[in-house]
C-alpha cells in the first residue's frame, strides 16, 4: 500500500471520528441547552459535509488530512467559544493523541501547534467561564502540556515509523524472495468473495496475476481434469471440516505445458468462530517431481543402457506366473570379448558398446518380452509365451545382430554373445533356479567355442 493510500485509509477513519464528535456534541447540547444546534449557524455540520466529500472523492489525501485536523480544532474552538463547557476542553486535549492515528510527522506537528494555540486562546478568552479562580498566567501549563504532547507525539511517531519501515522492508524482501522463486501466496476472503494472490503465480502459470483476482474459479480452473477431484476434496476439508490441507496436483500453464504444484490451505476464523477466509501457498514442485520420477526410474532401470534392472525383471516374471502363462523362457547372455575391447579402447568405448548392444537386443524381441541388464556385460531376456524352440530362433537373431560391427571413433568393434536358454513349461517355478540353469547353459556355450547358444537340459544341447 502506498503512502497516499495509507493516508486515504486513515482519512476514512478520522472522518468517522469527526461525525462521532459532532453527534456527541449535539447530544450534549440537547441535554444541557435543550438546543439541537451545536453552532449557530452549524459550522460543524458544514465542515463535516465538505470533508466527507473530499475524502469520498479521494481528492488530495495529504492536503485533506491537514484540513481535517485543522477542521477538528476549528470545530472545538468555535464550539467552546459559544458553549464554554469544560468537557469541550477535554475533547480538545484529546485531539493530539487522536492525530497519532496518522503516524505522520506533518499531522503530528500541526496538531501540537494547533492545540497550543487554541487551548491558550480559550484559556485567556474564556478564563472566567472555564477555569474560575485561576490566574491567567497559568496559561503556561497549557503551553507546557502542548510542548510535552508535541514531543511525545513526534518521538512516538518516529518510533512507529521506524518499526513500520522495518516491517515494510522485511515484507518487500520477503516479497522479492517469493517473486524470484516459484511460490505464490493466496487468500480467499469468503465475505467479499475475492481472491488476493501474489505475483509469484505469474512465474508458475504464465498468466498475469490479474487473471486470478477476479474469481477463485480462475485459479482452480487451470488444474487438469484428472486432478480436479483433489481440489474437490481439499475444498471439503477447508470449508466443511475446516481443517488445513496439502495436496499435490498438476496444472496447465498458459503455454500448454504441465507443471506440478503443491497447494497448501489453512482456514481462519473470526472472534466468534465463524470461517472468514482461507490462506495458503502454491509451490511449483515440478523439479522435485521430476527428480522423484528419475529416482523411481533408476530404481528399476539401468542408468547407462536404460534397460530394466533385475528387480523389474523379477516383477514381470511373477506377473506372468500370476496370469497363468505357462510358456516362459529365460535367456542368459554374456559378451565374449567385452573385457578386451574395454581394456584396448577405454571405458567410453565399453559404455558405447553396451548401449548399442542394449538397443539391438530390444529390437529382436517383442513388446511383451523383456530384456534387462544384470551388470557388466551380462544380460537377461524373458520371452513370454515362448518355448525352447522359439527361444532358439531369438538366440539366432541375437547372434546375427551382434555379428554386425559397431563403430567407435572410426574403429570397427565386434562383441560376440554366448547365450544360455532355460525354458519353463508349468509347475512349481523358481526364477533364480531358471537363471542359474540358463547361466550354466551359457558357460556350456562358451566352453564349446563361444558365439553360440546352449539350451539347458540335464545334458545341455549345444546349437551353433
Amino acid at each position: 500500500m502506498s503512502k497516499l493510500q495509507e493516508i486515504q485509509h486513515r482519512n476514512m477513519l478520522m472522518i468517522k471520528l469527526v461525525w462521532s464528535f459532532y453527534i456527541i456534541a449535539v447530544a450534549v447540547n440537547l441535554i444541557v441547552d435543550k438546543n439541537a444546534y451545536v453552532l449557530n449557524p452549524p459550522v460543524g455540520l458544514l465542515l463535516g459535509v465538505v470533508l466527507t466529500f473530499l475524502i469520498m472523492r479521494r481528492i488530495a489525501p495529504e492536503a485533506t488530512m491537514l484540513l481535517l485536523i485543522t477542521a477538528l480544532y476549528t470545530f472545538f474552538l468555535f464550539l467552546t467559544i459559544e458553549h464554554p463547557f469544560f468537557v469541550n476542553m477535554i475533547f480538545l486535549g484529546m485531539l493530539p493523541m487522536i492525530t497519532l492515528l496518522y503516524m505522520n510527522l506533518k499531522a503530528t506537528l500541526l496538531s501540537a501547534i494547533l492545540y497550543m494555540v487554541t487551548s491558550s486562546y480559550l484559556f485567556l478568552m474564556k478564563h472566567d467561564d472555564l477555569f474560575p479562580g485561576t490566574e491567567k498566567t497559568d496559561v503556561v501549563y497549557f503551553i507546557i502540556y502542548g510542548l510535552f504532547a508535541c514531543t511525545f507525539a513526534v518521538l512516538f511517531t518516529k518510533l512507529m515509523q521506524s518499526i513500520w519501515r522495518g516491517a515494510q522492508q522485511n515484507a518487500r524482501q520477503l516479497g522479492h524472495v517469493l517473486d524470484s522463486v516459484d511460490i505464490a501466496t493466496w487468500t480467499l476472503d469468503l465475505k467479499e468473495d475475492s481472491v488476493l494472490i501474489s505475483e509469484g503465480i505469474s512465474q508458475i502459470t504464465g498468466y498475469p496475476v490479474e487473471h486470478f483476482r477476479t474469481s477463485y474459479l480462475a485459479l482452480t480452473g487451470i488444474v487438469i481434469p484428472e486432478d480436479q477431484y483433489l481440489i474437490a476434496q481439499a475444498q471439503k476439508e477447508l470449508l466443511i471440516n475446516q481443517r488445513s490441507v496439502t495436496i499435490e496436483c498438476r496444472i496447465q500453464r498458459v503455454d500448454g505445458y504441465y507443471r506440478w504444484v503443491q497447494v497448501r490451505g489453512t482456514p481462519h476464523h473470526n472472534d466468534y468462530g465463524h470461517l472468514e477466509r482461507l490462506d495458503g501457498v502454491i509451490i511449483d514442485i515440478t523439479e522435485r517431481k521430476q527428480l522423484e520420477d528419475r529416482v523411481a526410474y533408476l530404481a528399476y532401470h539401468d542408468e547407462l543402457t536404460t534397460l530394466p534392472k533385475r528387480t523389474l525383471f523379477n516383477m514381470q516374471f511373477e506377473r506372468c506366473i500370476e496370469e497363468g502363462i505357462t510358456k516362459l523362457t529365460v535367456l542368459f547372455i554374456d559378451l565374449d570379448n567385452f573385457k578386451e575391447i574395454n581394456d584396448a579402447y577405454g571405458h567410453s568405448a565399453g559404455d558405447m558398446l553396451l548401449k548399442e548392444i542394449a538397443g539391438r537386443l530390444t529390437v529382436v524381441i517383442r513388446d511383451s518380452d523383456m530384456v534387462c541388464r544384470l551388470g557388466g556385460d551380462e544380460f537377461l531376456l524373458l520371452l513370454v509365451g515362448s518355448d525352447a524352440r522359439d527361444a532358439s530362433r531369438v538366440a539366432e537373431r541375437i547372434i546375427e545382430s551382434l555379428s554386425r560391427p559397431f563403430y567407435y571413433m572410426g574403429r570397427s568393434l565386434i562383441a560376440t554373445p554366448s547365450i544360455g536358454i532355460c525354458a519353463y513349461e508349468g509347475g512349481p517355478c523358481d526364477l533364480d533356479s531358471m537363471i542359474r540353469r540358463a547361466d550354466e547353459a551359457m558357460y556350456e556355450a562358451k566352453r564349446e567355442g563361444r558365439n553360440q547358444y546352449s539350451i539347458f537340459t540335464e545334458i545341455s544341447e549345444i546349437a551353433r
